[in-house]
């Protein structure tokens, strides 16, 4: 399969030549394990790219990496993008303290010392293929070719609806089983009880694959900080999230039960 056909990774890092050695000794070959193909985004402020074009090499990539150690427009840009897009997303810094825009303030990153010695590199190289693996299930890694004369039956659609759930993917729903209210759960607070459980890095990936099963939706919520009110894109279970739980023996039944009950009672007085 020729480069052009295969299928693309965005990389967008600040200019200069430590991320220029950042890319060819780090993030090529991290991507390239993964079985996708690496592709660098430039911003050139002085004959922009236009919008439309910017977005649209997002939308067709299957997943974007950046390095947010310096607060770049462009690469914010191309993070909101992603985010809105529901691709998934590696974030990397060497920043001490990054300065994360409140709306995606739950994305995990991966840091890495401004200093990096050969083994901090190999360390970066190891977390980004683990992450991108992680978020990329389907990625095209290197697979023994089939046998033509006995080609592999297509998986059915209850095995990939209901069978072939990730770890941090029952996590995560599990924890919207326990801790959602009746106005939902956030994705900040999501990704704060998968912090408790080691899984933070995990969280965004594991929001965007139910997502796609139609486990989880987010709805609008209004929510009420102090004196002010404001919007929350909150996550909520789907009725097929629920049957899921139930069938494999996740569901909190007796905590969710008492919780509605007490809703419905109050909504009626």
């Amino acid at each position: 399969m020729s480069e052009p056909s295969k299928k693309r990774c965005i990389v967008l890092l600040p200019s200069g030549p430590h991320f220029e050695r950042l890319f060819q000794e780090v993030l090529e070959i991290a991507i390239r394990k993964t079985g996708l193909v690496p592709s660098r985004l430039y911003w050139n402020a002085s004959a922009p790219t236009p919008i439309h074009i910017f977005v649209d090499e997002i939308e067709q990539a299957e997943a974007l990496v950046a390095d947010i150690s310096e607060h770049t427009e462009e690469i914010w840009l191309a993070v909101g993008c992603a985010v809105a897009l529901g691709k998934p997303l590696c974030l990397i810094s060497s920043a001490m303290e990054v300065n994360v825009p409140l709306g995606i303030l739950y994305l995990p990153h991966i840091s890495y010392p401004v200093d990096a010695l050969p083994s901090d590199y190999i360390e970066l190289q190891q977390k980004i293929y683990a992450q991108l693996s992680a978020i990329m299930p389907h990625a095209n890694t290197a697979q023994p070719e089939p046998h033509l004369h006995a080609p592999p039956s297509p998986p059915t659609p209850a095995s990939l609806s209901f069978e072939d759930l990730a770890s941090y993917e029952v996590m995560a729903m599990t924890i919207l089983d326990l801790k959602a209210s009746n106005t939902g759960l956030s994705p900040r607070d999501l990704g704060l009880e998968m912090r408790a459980c080691n899984a933070a890095p995990l969280t965004s990936h594991a929001m965007n694959a139910l997502k796609r099963r139609r486990f989880i939706e987010t709805k609008p919520v209004q929510v009420t900080e102090g004196n002010e009110l404001h919007l929350s894109e909150n996550l909520f279970i789907t009725r097929a999230g629920e049957d899921w739980l139930i069938r494999h023996g996740k569901r909190a039944t007796t905590q969710r039960t008492a919780v509605r009950a007490r809703a419905r009672f109050v909504s009626t007085r």
